[in-house]
């Protein structure tokens, strides 16, 4: 984007026609988008690349995405921390361009794989989880594919080159909570955790030795992606009994001592979640309702 102005971003041909002695009251149309050849990122012209530029946004589950879900299988709903597939689009739409292959090694029931599909991607999703894995699987076609496997054995994976990651790692041993949401996820019988596997990140109880297999994860990720690829990770700082745990930051600051450069974020904000009354009358507690996309770069 050096040196060019946001004129370039348009194609305006108003100089190229006859002007017209009396002044034309109608009103101007926006001159038309128009795609630069030396795009070597994605497939946006000027105005849709503009639009991703915010360092914030405000996204809510959309209706069309969770009816798509509860078609393939109503066991959609036993995953207790999805993302919707219109949001990840988003993301893959700027950071990809259409035939790409895209990465999710913690990808659940495929919301990651879904967006590959509605964008013309090529989706790689690694779940833990086979009864998560077998949703994923039924939700997009035999283009996509699921491996059923630990993250932790990226390195001795053989996929392809991949030109975008983007995921969600677990966010520590949150999800063993008893909070007002895995409550209500309790009385509905549906799962509060990813399973009952030795694996999972999220059974975890030191947080350092789990931040230091999640920074292997992303360490062995960096050898599969080409150069100039980026990284997004989706995570949150959490409370764990009282004390903040600035997990979003800490893994920022970590990765980028090694050999990804960190780029930016995006903050990720929910406006449509209930609020309740935490620490009342005696102390702030804040409510959470925004996430840190961090957005890393392979630069070699």
């Amino acid at each position: 984007m050096n040196n060019t102005s946001l004129e370039d971003f348009y194609d305006d041909n108003a100089s190229n026609k006859p002007k017209s002695k009396k002044k034309d009251k109608r009103k101007k149309k926006n001159p038309e988008p128009k795609y630069d050849p030396r795009n070597k990122l994605n497939n946006l012209d000027g105005r849709q690349w503009i639009k991703f530029l915010k360092s914030w946004f405000i996204f809510d589950a959309k209706a069309s995405d969770l009816k798509e879900e509860r078609e393939i299988t109503k066991d959609t709903e036993q995953h207790p921390a999805t993302f919707s597939p219109t949001m990840i689009s988003d993301f893959i739409n700027f950071f990809t361009k259409k035939g790409m292959t895209v990465l999710d090694p913690f990808a659940g029931i495929g919301t990651t794989l879904v967006a590959c599909e509605r964008t013309q991607r090529k989706g790689i999703g690694i779940e833990l989880n086979q009864n998560f894995a077998e949703i994923a699987t039924m939700r997009v076609l035999d283009s996509h594919q699921v491996i059923i496997d630990d993250a932790r054995n990226i390195k001795d994976l053989n996929l392809p080159e991949i030109d975008f990651c983007i995921t969600s790692p677990p966010y520590w041993r949150m999800l063993n909570k008893i909070d007002v949401n895995q409550k209500k996820r309790e009385e509905k019988g549906l799962m509060t955790d990813y399973g009952d596997f030795n694996a999972d990140l999220g059974k975890i109880e030191d947080y350092n030795e789990f931040l230091k297999i999640l920074l292997d994860i992303f360490d062995q990720i960096y050898d599969k992606l080409r150069n100039k690829a980026y990284l997004v990770i989706i995570v949150q700082n959490i409370v764990d009994k009282g004390e903040m745990m600035p997990f979003a930051w800490e893994l920022a600051l970590e990765l980028a001592k090694g050999r990804y450069v960190l780029k930016k974020e995006k903050i990720w904000c929910q406006d449509k979640k209930g609020l309740h009354p935490f620490g009342y009358p005696y102390a702030w507690v804040s409510n959470t309702f925004h996430h840190y996309c961090l957005v890393f770069r392979k630069e070699e």
